[in-house]
């Protein structure tokens, strides 16, 4: 299945991608708003993609970016090890870059989180403190 099949078609001019709370975060601070609080206040931006992955004031209309939080969405870039529940639970395209090819031209998939391996769990893996274990602590 090509990606080229989910980009800019007549059916959806403006797919949207959806990522993790943390990439949409780093994505945004590629941008910079000049007030806290005006929306209308001009912005700059760090590099020239960033409009189009984050969405940008055009005059006094929105445009959005392909990036969204919205995990509704039929494409997604999802962290590796990390994904949201629809990816989970259901068929959807799943973005995962490549880095880097070798020079005999093998493609380098980005890791993902906690370096690719299986080290991120969503579960503590720590009790929590009770009070008399803060009270040990405390006398030591």
């Amino acid at each position: 299945m090509s990606l080229v099949d989910y980009f800019p078609t007549q059916a959806d001019p403006n797919p949207q991608i959806h990522v993790d709370e943390y990439k949409m975060l780093m994505f945004r601070s590629l941008v910079a708003t000049h007030s806290d609080n005006n929306k209308f206040a001009p912005s700059s931006h760090h590099c020239p993609e960033a409009p189009a992955l984050v969405g940008f004031m055009c005059g006094n209309t929105y445009h959005t970016g392909c990036l969204t939080g919205d995990e509704t969405v039929r494409i997604h870039s999802c962290e590796k090890g990390n994904y949201c529940d629809t990816v989970k639970n259901s068929r959807v395209v799943w973005i995962r870059p490549i880095i880097t090819r070798l020079p005999d031209g093998q493609a380098v998939a980005e890791a993902g989180v906690g370096g690719g391996g299986d080290d991120l769990e969503r579960e503590a893996e720590l009790d929590y403190l009770s009070p008399d274990d803060v009270v040990s602590l405390v006398e030591a």
